[in-house]
């Protein structure tokens, strides 16, 4: 197989010790690659983890504390092949002006970091689906390319009948969360526009690629990684009904195909400069609440669903690209179903058909 970059290589995979980060570090190490993970205080267990399932001097961790400072980026760059970019900004504020300019920085002090080492050949960034479109369930007619872009979240985001003090613009906790899914949704695209903004004007010597993922659920692969949205998922066992309040009815994909993506837009030749698009299936939360019924038929605390609850019905046109690539460089006939991913996502054994 003709690869950007040869086996033994050394890829950079930033927030090394988050949930999707992980599974894109396994799945390096799975193909020979040897892998520096930056993280922001010591992770031993990280590092044990790794070298137990690869042995020594394939996985070590540095230490980056502050993303926006692209001198300190660029010293662990040195003889790196390429540059997996997943660090963000996940608190869910409320303040564009705190939340945008953090990761806003941090991805373009990576970008000039990796401009100025000879060494790196590729450059992939993570962006979110939220970049693309907030879903407005049963709507029908959206269509989602490549060049879809969720300006009007920034603009939401920036709408001056927002009060941050006084809670003027729905002063609900309904309005609050509906407020974070603006300002997340407007970072995510802010961040990719101007990557590829940053690209277009600067010309590197990298190739640059980005993954565009959907909701991520599947197998958390340590226990000290809490699991993002994974873990939303695994609340609802316990009763906890915040993703069901918080997140649309939306796309899901499985964590793992998300990271084979990764090793796609990092390796393969033929995809350059492309936004890739891990979406595996449109669900609601009650398709989720059946199979998690499934799953532990005995559990009294998962929720009810919500009656009448819609689908987001949008057509994402480079879910077909995508699949084709993880056929050809997989040979994986398709993404994997949802109710394999959560039950991954739960530690439980998959659904039989």
């Amino acid at each position: 197989m003709n690869l950007a970059l040869p086996p033994g290589s050394t890829v950079v995979v930033t927030g090394a010790n988050g949930y999707l980060a992980s599974h894109t570090s396994n799945e390096l190490l799975k193909l020979g690659y040897r892998v520096r993970g930056t993280v922001r205080s010591p992770k031993p267990w990280l590092n044990a983890f790794y070298e137990r399932e690869y042995g020594p001097d394939r996985f070590h961790t540095v230490l980056v504390p502050d993303f926006r400072d692209p001198a300190a980026i660029e010293a662990i760059l040195a003889d790196v092949a390429g540059v997996v970019h997943l660090v963000s900004d996940f608190t869910l504020g409320t303040d564009i002006n705190e939340v945008v300019p953090w990761s806003r920085q941090a991805t373009l002090s990576v970008l000039q970091a990796a401009s100025h080492v000879s060494s790196v050949r590729r450059v992939v960034l993570i962006s979110s689906s939220m970049a693309l479109y907030t879903p407005n369930p049963g709507q029908q007619g959206v269509v989602v390319d490549q060049d879809t872009w969720n300006m009007s979240a920034v603009l939401k985001a920036l709408s001056p009948s927002w009060n941050l003090k006084t809670q003027s613009h729905e002063p609900t906790s309904q309005g609050m969360q509906k407020r974070q899914v603006e300002v997340y949704s407007a970072c995510k695209m802010v961040c990719e526009w101007e990557a590829w903004e940053w690209v277009r004007c600067h010309q590197p010597a990298f190739e640059f690629n980005t993954v565009v993922a959907a909701f991520a659920v599947g197998k958390i692969l340590m226990d000290e990684i809490p699991g993002s949205t994974m873990n939303w998922v695994r609340g609802l066992l316990h009763g906890d009904r915040t993703p069901m309040t918080l997140v649309p009815p939306k796309w899901f994909v499985d964590v793992e195909d998300i990271a084979r993506l990764f090793m796609i837009a990092l390796l393969e030749p033929t995809v350059a400069s492309e936004r890739v698009f891990a979406f595996g299936e449109s669900a609601n939360w009650t398709d989720v609440l059946i199979i998690l019924d499934q799953l532990q038929p005995e559990n009294p605390l998962i929720p009810s669903p919500v009656p009448g609850e819609l689908h987001d019905c949008a057509e994402i046109r480079p879910r077909a690209r995508a699949m084709q690539l993880l056929r050809e460089f997989y040979g994986q006939p398709g993404m994997t179903p949802l109710a394999n991913s959560i039950a991954r996502g739960i530690g439980c054994q998959p659904l039989k058909n």
